[in-house]
């Protein structure tokens, strides 16, 4: 990439922009790799290349999802691709921005306008899109369902999309570990999922999240110190687990991932109300519900502020 820049390549670089950012994901901070595909939609645009520049513009909102970027501003880019991309008629980019406008939607409590099955043009045939669209749904599903609590839908379809073969590196980390957080919150309610199965599915989350910190600390660290502790709490080690919680809390936040900077203060004050210390729970839960805030995500801000009420009250 740096050699691109010593010379007029404009015609190629916002192609090869976007084909690198699926080896830099992996590697580099990922809020960086968003910030670069918003690069190559510019030069794509400006070189008359509105394929490449297309495909640049849903790696951003991608990325910048993953990344924990504010919600309504990565709504905000939304719309500008979907308006831009709407005007060329390109009906593969504005499917994939539809979905990914779905899932921010979903979470900020804002109508989505834009129906994921149909998007701006009016037809979406399966055959067009084929099985990179049913995993990028199937994604949608999982990820909305896991932020959203719904433990089942999101079990239901994290086993889906990793029996895909088709499912990429990237794709098939994230899902592994939200399919392993999740499989913690299905177990404490006592549904779909035996002690055996939720050993072996934890153990391999974790075995996957540990792979991916060797390549990114940066990316995956606060992610596997976020497993290794609800494995703790599990197993009822309590002060394991409350060191691998608050470890999970500053790498989240030394990474940028306000959002997962959240959810290891939302589980850390769940693991402190299984343990009758209600003082912290509360307090992490307030800490959750400011870095939420800051996320954007409306309904996880009035989650914790129900379970503050909760515990306050009881």
């Amino acid at each position: 990439m740096s050699m691109l820049d010593h010379f007029d390549y404009s015609e190629i670089k916002t192609s090869v922009v976007y084909i690198y950012s699926y080896v830099q994901q992996h590697c580099n901070p990922i809020q960086k790799v968003a910030e670069s595909a918003a690069k190559g939609f510019e030069l794509g645009i400006a070189c008359g290349d509105t394929v490449s520049a297309f495909l640049n513009a849903v790696q951003h909102i991608r990325l910048s999802i993953m990344g924990g970027r504010r919600l309504p501003d990565v709504l905000r880019e939304t719309d500008k691709y979907l308006s831009i991309i709407g005007h060329h008629r390109n009906t593969l980019s504005t499917a994939y921005l539809s979905i990914y406008r779905q899932m921010i939607a979903t979470l900020t409590g804002i109508n989505s306008g834009v129906t994921t099955d149909q998007g701006e043009s009016g037809e979406a045939p399966e055959q067009v899109y084929g099985n990179r669209r049913t995993l990028l749904s199937h994604f949608q599903q999982a990820w909305q369902s896991f932020w959203l609590g719904y433990n089942e839908r999101c079990h239901h379809y994290c086993e889906k999309l990793l029996g895909m073969t088709q499912l990429g590196g990237h794709h098939r980390i994230l899902a592994n570990f939200y399919y392993g957080l999740n499989s913690f919150s299905l177990s404490r309610k006592g549904q779909l999922i035996k002690a055996a199965k939720l050993k072996q599915v934890t153990k391999d989350a974790l075995i996957v999240m540990r792979e991916a910190e060797e390549v990114s600390k940066w990316n995956y660290r606060n992610k596997v110190f976020l497993l290794q502790a609800e494995i703790h709490s599990h197993e009822g080690k309590i002060d394991e687990a409350e060191a691998a919680y608050g470890a999970a809390i500053t790498a989240a936040r030394a990474s940028k991932f306000i959002h997962e900077q959240g959810l290891a203060c939302e589980y850390a004050a769940f693991h402190c109300k299984r343990n009758d210390k209600l003082d912290h729970a509360v307090n992490f839960f307030h800490q959750a519900k400011l870095c939420y805030n800051e996320w954007g995500c409306s309904m996880k801000v009035d989650f914790c502020i129900k379970q503050m009420s909760q515990i306050t009250n009881s």
